[in-house]
């Protein structure tokens, strides 16, 4: 039992270590990893720039907000000024009004992407070597 909640507390910490390197460092990740993290993912590119922006003290590239935003339909957001404190909810899923609608919807669609991956990295290579010892006896 220790093993297994130690190997999920890895895998955990592994996760939020690329995360974070996807949104603050996306530079140090492989371009193929970052394109299929954004791909996956459900906020916009210029998004994350803005939040990357925003926590570094940088100005805010609040044209390429207002575009992106008009682009997916909405026009009744927050305006923001070009230092934010933060990035608003409004911005980071213009779809949604609800962050926890947001987080549902967003890991459904994730899950429904990333699982036949995951299922054919993870269980497919465990099946066949468990028919491996059941032919071996």
């Amino acid at each position: 039992m220790f093993h297994e909640i130690t190997f999920i507390n890895f895998t955990i910490k592994k996760i939020f270590q690329v995360m974070y390197a996807f949104v603050m460092r996306p530079e140090s990740l492989p371009k193929s990893y970052q394109d299929f993290i954004q791909n996956t993912g459900p906020v916009a590119e210029p998004v994350y720039k803005a939040v990357r922006d925003s926590c570094r003290g940088h100005p805010v590239d609040v044209t390429s907000l207002h575009t992106y935003l008009s682009h997916v339909g909405r026009s009744d957001y927050v305006k923001l000024e070009g230092f934010p404190s933060i990035i608003p909810c409004s911005i980071i899923h213009p779809e949604t009004n609800s962050c926890l609608a947001h987080q549902v919807k967003a890991t459904s669609t994730t899950f429904k992407k990333t699982f036949p991956l995951y299922f054919s990295l993870t269980f497919v290579p465990f099946v066949v070597l468990h028919l491996q010892k059941v032919f071996s006896y």
